[in-house]
């Protein structure tokens, strides 16, 4: 037997159960049949998102414009002014992290508010830390505000893109459906036996067809969630999940995860060099930005 699931269904639990003589197709829902409490799951349009998008790039532009006839404390990266927007937009751009806990996590019955909430906070975000970072256009900083570009282009790419994507692939791909040699049944069977197996010792209440691990339980069984990891990477590489969309679709998500990590560890950086050694940042000029030590 070899199951196949709708990548772009898995919040609906829709599966498709493939059997030897024909096919079985098994709809399961997790969430509730439609209802008037519906409404507590507010959605994001791609063209609010796009409008979003746009009003961030007019803002910074509007500003480059504008800085030559606004005051000294809109000049400089580290004036009051613009240590407080980046003060603030670093804060906001570590929200995506509380969006990620949250649905890893299984904390939050309702995913939407968080990815609606990461959405905002990130743009917002960018916005302060954006303007705190163009008031010089040089040095360091230009790798991170890269980063930042790079963000939000693979974050719309996700949501704008790849969504319509798994969409229209499914179910119109011959290779997912495609019937698998002998070896490859035998090695399919033997991985879930071994995932149902361990399901029962991780999480006896779970569906192993719609079963997903969260960061509670790696917290609490990181051996067996590990493993179960592992084996859930065979099960995809066997029946090439990510090969039956376009590359664009299927790596977005893993680059865009990659780089917020990498913006993170150069922003904590970027925060550390000059709030402790402002000395060496300043280069023998006036230290005139907020800090803690002079080294």
């Amino acid at each position: 037997m070899v199951r196949i699931i709708n990548p772009a269904a898995t919040d609906s639990g829709a599966t498709i159960t493939k059997f030897d003589k024909g096919y079985r197709t098994s709809m399961t829902k997790t969430a509730p049949p439609a209802s008037r409490h519906d409404v507590n799951r507010p959605d994001l349009s791609n063209r609010a998102l796009r409008i979003a998008v746009w009003l961030l790039a007019g803002t910074l532009l509007a500003y480059l414009v504008a800085k030559p006839a606004l005051g000294p404390l809109w000049q400089k990266p580290g004036t009051p002014v613009m240590q407080s927007l980046a003060i603030i937009g670093s804060l906001l751009l570590l929200v995506p992290f509380l969006f990620s806990v949250g649905k890893r996590g299984g904390y939050s019955r309702v995913p939407n508010r968080l990815f609606i909430l990461h959405i905002g906070a990130s743009l917002v975000g960018i916005g302060s830390v954006s303007l705190h970072a163009i008031a010089q256009l040089d040095g360091p900083p230009l790798l991170m505000r890269g980063g930042l570009a790079a963000l939000v282009l693979t974050g719309m790419v996700g949501r704008i893109y790849a969504g319509p994507v798994f969409a229209t692939t499914f179910g119109m791909k011959a290779a997912p459906f495609s019937p698998p040699d002998a070896a490859t049944k035998d090695q399919l069977r033997a991985i879930i036996a071994e995932k149902t197996a361990l399901l029962t010792r991780l999480d006896p209440a779970a569906n192993e067809a719609l079963f997903s691990v969260t960061l509670a339980h790696l917290i609490k069984q990181p051996r067996r969630s590990i493993a179960y990891l592992r084996l859930a990477r065979l099960e995809a590489e066997l029946i090439r999940t990510r090969r039956s969309v376009p590359r664009l679709a299927a790596w977005w998500r893993p680059l865009h995860i990659i780089l917020a990590w990498l913006f993170v560890g150069g922003m904590i950086t970027h925060i550390i060099v000059v709030s402790f050694f402002a000395g060496y940042v300043a280069e023998g000029r006036l230290i005139y930005w907020w800090h803690i030590t002079a080294w």
